[in-house]
């Protein structure tokens, strides 16, 4: 059931599949945003999916996007203005990472050794992403760097 998109729609068709709208499943939903938009739904939220639903099938009533609201947009959309936010958690790891070095920790009365180097983290063989990481694969719980093997940050330690 493959609807019309490239061309205007009646404004009979469209308040017709609205009213559809809120008679269809979830699956049914997405089978028609794949139709409407040509690309996969994620959303798991009903109604965020027919309410963009309905924003695209009105759109297509009034023939879509007129040229001028997409120049518009792309202007708007200049790479220079998006920022894009580090999370502050990997640069703070990385500060405590202490490179080419390994920190013994005693546990459980058993001396554990992780080696640190440009490639990664390692411990007993096996490559972990954090120290974090390895903290917790030892203790069994969850627990910060800081916390299980005593690493600071460089700044604290100056």
């Amino acid at each position: 059931m493959l609807r019309k998109t490239d061309e205007k729609w009646s404004r009979e068709e469209a308040d017709s599949l609205i009213r559809d709208l809120h008679e269809m499943d979830m699956h049914e939903l997405r089978v028609l945003w794949a139709e409407l938009f040509g690309n996969i739904c994620y959303s798991h939220s009903s109604r965020f999916v027919r309410r963009r639903l309905e924003w695209r099938i009105n759109t297509l009533v009034s023939g879509g996007i007129s040229e001028r609201a997409l120049k518009r947009a792309e202007e708007i959309m200049d790479d220079t203005l998006l920022r894009v936010k580090v999370h502050r958690f990997r640069i703070r790891e990385d500060e405590r990472v202490p490179v080419r070095q390994t920190i013994r920790k005693l546990y459980h009365g058993e001396v554990h050794e992780v080696h640190c180097s440009e490639r990664g983290i390692e411990y007993r063989g096996r490559r972990f992403r954090s120290l974090s990481a390895v903290a917790t694969h030892i203790a069994g719980y969850h627990v910060s760097c800081t916390k299980f093997f005593g690493v600071y940050a460089k700044k604290a330690r100056q």
